[in-house]
């Protein structure tokens, strides 16, 4: 296992006729020997180049990276140590499930009794021993991307490097794997760097969640930090679902007491920002609650539409004039049209200075 070290990652992308496109910006992490840590973002936002950069399958513009304080930059992939697992499962279709796991082994030079060992305890901790004689096209996804899991461990490697391994699963078996994967790591301790789109799979499996955007780390904390203290306007909508609600509206103050306004809507803040003039409010669905319409600070508000989520409910509603969803227990019933009133938890919103996408969070 391995500590990893990124210091100050840059990666440009040049092409005749056009300006240098930066798939990376001044990247700097550092990642715990035995941590799980998940990079997300949007298509294009550089987790998966990052990774690459790590793995050797890219080279950096500028930067470094350190495995454990011993700098990996200019070394071939095969010199670091590390396994990946791709999103497809890239296994030799013309191989058992046997030949598969111990082909890289076999490559290095390992004695045939060594890799009969090898491929024995790496089947039985993924529960593939009935497919070993099995080719790729005789298995199911899940199967496959349990093989693809212990073509890589096998080599025992000191970095796991995965790349969006769940995306071709059914949404069934990508819950099933994910426990499994949790489950594998919690057994290995191996660095597990982990790249997704998808945030639930980042919020269940991670130590740790990086959240990228343009190429640039907009935060980086446990998954209960990045989703009650978001640093900044992308992070909150990025992270849950639904998304944060965002109200733009104005921070004023009278004496000690600070006011957001926006139209239709008037607060009071449980706290004064540091900041005054344009803002917006967040607020997560779960956050608002639906009162009486004689409640102390009850807002009132519209429905518009009602969906039905499993054991919740996601309702649609305008309030003031800003379009908002709040989240109730299935049973919790709403007629489009219908006039109801609503409170804001005082203790989970959230400001973000002006209007702007990145703009930075104050709580």
């Amino acid at each position: 296992m391995a500590g990893v070290h990124i210091e100050r990652l840059h990666k440009e992308f040049h092409s005749t006729g056009s300006s240098a496109v930066h798939a990376l910006d001044d990247l700097t992490l550092d990642i715990a020997d035995g941590e799980f840590i998940s990079l997300v973002g949007p298509s294009g936002c550089g987790k998966s180049t990052a990774l690459r950069i790590i793995a050797g399958l890219e080279t950096p513009t500028s930067g470094r990276i350190l495995f454990d304080g011993r700098d990996i930059t200019a070394l071939e992939p095969r010199d670091r140590n590390i396994a990946m697992v791709f999103q497809s499962y890239a296994l030799y279709p013309h191989m058992s499930v046997r030949q598969n796991l111990e082909y890289g082994l076999k490559k290095r030079g390992v004695p045939s009794a060594e890799r009969a060992r090898a491929v024995a305890s790496i089947a039985a901790m993924l529960q593939i021993e009935p497919m070993l004689d099995r080719r790729p096209r005789q298995l199911s996804g899940g199967q496959r991307q349990r093989v693809a899991l212990g073509r890589a461990l096998i080599r025992d490697p000191e970095v796991f490097l995965l790349d969006e391994p769940l995306s071709n699963l059914d949404a069934k078996l990508r819950v099933h794997m994910r426990a499994e994967l949790g489950a594998l790591h919690q057994k290995l301790k191996t660095t597990m760097i982990y790249v997704t789109h998808d945030q639930l799979e980042a919020m269940t499996l991670s130590d740790r969640i990086v959240v990228m955007n343009h190429g640039v780390m907009q935060q980086v904390g446990t998954p209960e930090e990045i989703y009650s203290r978001p640093a900044n306007r992308f992070v909150a909508e990025f992270i849950g679902t639904p998304s944060m609600n965002m109200i733009e509206g104005e921070i004023s103050t009278e004496g000690d007491t600070a006011h957001f306004a926006a139209p239709g809507l008037h607060l009071k803040l449980p706290k004064a920002p540091a900041f005054r003039g344009r803002a917006t409010l967040g607020i997560r669905p779960e956050d608002i609650a639906l009162v009486e319409p004689e409640a102390p600070g009850a807002i009132l508000a519209q429905v518009t539409v009602s969906e039905l989520a499993g054991a919740e409910r996601y309702h649609f509603v305008t309030m003031g004039a800003s379009p908002v969803i709040l989240r109730t227990p299935a049973t919790t019933m709403l007629r489009p049209g219908e006039s109801i009133a609503l409170a804001l938890n005082p203790q989970h919103l959230h400001l973000f200075a002006g209007v702007g996408e990145d703009a930075a969070a104050m709580r």
